[in-house]
């Protein structure tokens, strides 16, 4: 079966992500019926000898019968033929015919054959999309970095770009790895995923505030009726304030604000369990000398489920899907932990420092990381291991620890450029700290060999890196900060593929 993923259509470098209606159904024209798929049958191996002389092929005739009867007869004097079909088994039947000079000799062969394109669909927040791993950077740190590309269809490609949906995620890896493991079988890959969604606003409802679908009801009007073979979902990181936790830690900060950095982090830790970022601290008179520090009440801010309500939200989710969607298989990611300095499991001495101007005194420290593991991370990828459990859902855990294992936020990034490995240039060392092809590789056009999983390389996407990339220039508000790099979602990538039970070929 001819790939339907990780082809280039247009030919302009990208890997197309369709996300219609008529690649979804494969249905060009109108999409009325069974989805049908391209089978190629190929008898080009054929031979016809007597007494060890050849004899010349005059003519192959094919049928091919599925469960509701005869599907295709045709004979031909070429070996190879394609056909459009239903998925399903099917009985193929060929007849050879070769000249024997007084006559023709026919020989038949019939086989079982199988059509079967696997209908992926990915849903759910950045981590998913690709936030931090555009297709293209944007040119010396100007312009738009370039994201999924679908040909022909520029409300896809917008869409594509407010979501910074890219194919270097792992939904995209994976779906490729399968496409290529497998030339017997076709793979389509529809995917949703956008920055910044939550159960609610994102996949059960629309994500942008203009009255439109959620993920979930975006899938059932791109693939009608068509069952999907696995539904990947990587969700909940902003259902507990995710971008709310990062600033928060970056900014409790010991030599900036002695006196309410404890409240301050307490505030964070708080917010991220009850969901309610209505918080804030004030400074108040200590008697009989002094200051000290008091909580304050804040309004307009977020108020999230939080941990202790985001069990409720996952359940939810599953019953949406179950009412929605007719689904084999569903995947839930798990999130990794950027805190990892060694092996051994040893904590950074800081993250997230680049995230602030350079005063040098706004980072995540290691005290605060080890909080944060214990108070954030851990309870997050347990909640959503139980949700998995509860709904029958396949579970892609051992993610934080693969990350927490040597290959954290504070790491060296991976290095492209071992051609200028010559000391006597004095710009290599800025050139790879600054310049994205020095740092950054789309890893479907590159084989990135042994960086892939050599420790102490970091797979998290930084502040500077991601300015540089995607921008929009200042650190502080760059949205890719502390995603997966390529190489992370590439260990994303492997890890669905083992819980799959399937190997890239």
């Amino acid at each position: 079966m001819p790939a339907r993923f990780g082809v280039d259509q247009d030919s302009d470098g990208l890997i197309d992500l369709p996300n219609t209606i008529e690649y979804a159904q494969n249905c060009p024209g109108a999409c009325t019926g069974r989805a049908r798929f391209t089978l190629r049958l190929d008898a080009s191996s054929s031979r016809a000898t007597r007494a060890g002389s050849a004899l010349a092929i005059t003519g192959y005739r094919w049928r091919i019968t599925g469960p509701d009867g005869l599907w295709l007869a045709r004979s031909t004097d070429r070996p190879v033929i394609e056909a459009r079909l239903p998925e399903g088994t099917y009985r193929v039947t060929l007849d050879v015919a070769a000249a024997l000079g007084w006559g023709t000799a026919t020989a038949r062969l019939e086989r079982d054959v199988v059509v079967e394109d696997l209908l992926i669909v990915a849903v759910g927040d950045s981590y998913a999309a690709g936030e931090g791993d555009p297709e293209r950077p944007r040119s010396s740190g100007q312009g738009e970095a370039v994201w999924a590309d679908s040909p022909a269809d520029p409300a896809a490609e917008a869409a594509h770009a407010a979501a910074h949906r890219s194919t270097v995620a792992w939904p995209a890896l994976a779906a490729l790895a399968l496409e290529r493991a497998d030339p017997a079988t076709s793979v389509t890959l529809v995917s949703l995923a956008a920055s910044g969604a939550r159960v609610r606003r994102g996949l059960l409802e629309g994500q942008w505030g203009d009255g439109g679908p959620g993920q979930l009801a975006q899938a059932a009007a791109l693939i009608g009726d068509r069952p999907i073979d696995a539904l990947l979902v990587s969700i909940g990181g902003n259902d507990i304030g995710f971008g709310h936790i990062v600033r928060g830690l970056v900014d409790a900060d010991p030599q900036a604000d002695p006196v309410c950095y404890g409240v301050d982090l307490g505030n964070v830790w708080r917010s991220a369990a009850d969901g309610d970022w209505n918080r804030g601290s004030g400074l108040r008179l200590a008697l009989p000398w002094g200051v000290g520090c008091r909580e304050t009440a804040e309004t307009g801010r977020p108020v999230l489920p939080g941990l202790q309500g985001l069990a409720g939200e996952l359940d939810a989710l599953a019953a949406a899907i179950d009412a929605g969607l007719a689904v084999q298989a569903v995947y839930l990611m798990e999130y990794g932990d950027p805190t990892g300095a060694d092996e051994a499991g040893g904590l950074c001495a800081e993250i997230a420092g680049d995230l602030t101007p350079p005063l040098g005194i706004h980072e995540i420290d290691s005290t605060e990381e080890a909080a944060a593991k214990e108070l954030v991370i851990q309870p997050l990828n347990l909640a959503l291991a139980q949700a998995a459990r509860r709904h029958g859902w396949h579970f892609v855990g051992g993610i934080a620890a693969a990350f927490a294992a040597g290959h954290g936020y504070c790491l060296a990034a991976p290095d492209y450029l071992t051609a200028l490995d010559d000391p006597t240039a004095a710009s290599v060392a800025h050139y790879r700290r600054v310049m994205p092809d020095a740092w950054y590789r789309h890893p479907m056009h590159q084989d990135l060999g042994a960086l892939a999983t050599e420790p102490g390389i970091s797979w998290y996407r930084t502040a500077s890196q991601s300015a540089a990339l995607q921008g929009p220039g200042a650190r502080w508000d760059t949205p890719g900060t502390l995603h997966p790099n390529e190489l992370g979602h590439l260990a994303m990538a492997a890890a669905l593929l083992e819980a799959m039970g399937r190997r890239e070929g």
